[in-house]
Order: C-alpha cells, then sequence, then structure tokens
C-alpha cells in the first residue's frame, strides 16, 4: 500500500458523485460530476492525464465507512481541486 505522504493526492469516487451534495463530500462543481462515478474509469482518466493512479480497493470513504469503494493515489502535479476538474472532465 502506497503512503499519501510519498507527493500522492487520495482521491474518493464521491468527490465526482452528482447525486452528493458539496457537505456529503462531493469536490467538482455539479456540471462536472457524473452519475455513479466507478473507480476504475476514475483511474483511466487520471491516467490520461499522466497521473499514474494507484487503486487501492478496499478503503471506504471515512464519512461512509461501511461503503468499501475504494479510493485512488495520484501524483501531486499542481492543486487538488483543478486536478479533480481535469479529472472529471475526462469521465
Amino acid at each position: 500500500m502506497v503512503s499519501r505522504d510519498e507527493d500522492k493526492y487520495v482521491v474518493w469516487p464521491v468527490y465526482f458523485d452528482k447525486s452528493v451534495s458539496k457537505l456529503g463530500g462531493r469536490k467538482v462543481p455539479k456540471k462536472h460530476a457524473v452519475e455513479k462515478p466507478s473507480l476504475e474509469n476514475i483511474a483511466k482518466a487520471a491516467k490520461s492525464l499522466g497521473l499514474h493512479p494507484v487503486l487501492e480497493k478496499d478503503c471506504a470513504y471515512p464519512s461512509k465507512h461501511w461503503k468499501k469503494e475504494g479510493r485512488l493515489l495520484v501524483d501531486k502535479k499542481g492543486s487538488k481541486s483543478k486536478m479533480l476538474v481535469q479529472i472529471a472532465n475526462r469521465l
């Protein structure tokens, strides 16, 4: 398992979920969000941006600890918010 201290950002699928509110964990504007984002599709989008994603499938978003949807670790390149919008645009 890769540590997030190794120049990596943690990216959760909930960041891109159109059905989730900003308070619920969505990080991208609703116009960039998608219905039911999958970890694999997010990984493909991150890979196409050269972010070298590492999938961790057995992780759960902290506020939804019962729902193991997984997470990605991606290279830190620029600000996280801009990087998330770039990924969202490729979904």
